[in-house]
């Protein structure tokens, strides 16, 4: 034996430095995917790293009527009973934001088994969607509603009139103004952020059910979970 090998031999080393390469390689690949995908016994695939928006497929006009029904109540306890309104929009607000910002960080898990697929989302309970329960599963294109340069003008436009409400109600921060302007500065940036990190992928997972509810996932390889469900 040559004496470098008698030397890692002696140290515990593995003798073939091919296989240790190998090795090294096949380590480095595990860890890179560690959070990303593992499978285990009884063909479940477990998927890491998504952010995933679910609700019903008529969510838009559902809160658009509930968003006008909320501020028109806000508008009602302002005027009778201040600053009550305008806590319960700010509270709504801060709250909304933490959950928003906590589940595009902390991301969502995926299950997916032989007969069902699991969301299991921060804060928020499971959701369990039966295999037979899905209608469609398609691929799409992830782009944003307008111009990215639009959005950015918006919310500068709505942070300078909201930094002015408060500056403008220091005298007096029960006021609404000044109360509505620390909702405006928490919300809408936190909002624009978290639309930024959905718009980094480029495309999307989209699952629809028989009791018209979709999910919509924000994943690096839509592919690979659109194989699972095919394969388990």
């Amino acid at each position: 034996m040559p004496r470098m090998e008698t030397i890692r031999s002696y140290l515990g080393w593995c003798p073939n430095a091919a296989a240790a390469a190998a090795c090294r390689r096949d380590a480095g690949f595990k860890e890179r995917n560690r959070n990303e995908t593992a499978a285990a016994d009884g063909g479940r695939e477990v998927v890491g790293g998504a952010v995933v928006d679910y609700g019903a497929t008529d969510t838009p006009a559902v809160m658009a009527l509930a968003g006008a029904g909320f501020f028109i109540l806000v508008i009602y306890l302002s005027v009778a009973f201040p600053p009550s309104g305008s806590l319960i929009l700010l509270a709504i607000a801060l709250a909304f934001s933490v959950m928003e910002l906590y589940g595009v960080i902390r991301r969502t898990g995926i299950e997916i088994t032989r007969d069902a697929i699991t969301l299991r989302r921060p804060f928020l309970p499971a959701v369990v969607i039966p295999k037979d329960g899905i209608v469609k599963v398609e691929i799409k294109e992830n782009k944003l509603p307008g111009p990215s340069w639009l959005l950015v003008a918006l919310v500068g436009v709505i942070l300078i009139s909201a930094i002015s409400g408060i500056y403008g109600g220091l005298a007096n921060p029960a006021s609404m103004r000044f109360i509505l302007g620390i909702a405006a500065v928490v919300f809408f940036p936190v909002t624009t952020c978290c639309t930024h990190m959905r718009a980094r992928y480029p495309r999307t997972l989209t699952i629809t059910t028989l009791d018209k509810k979709i999910a919509a996932i924000y994943t690096e390889d839509p592919e690979l979970i659109a194989r699972m469900l095919e394969g388990t």
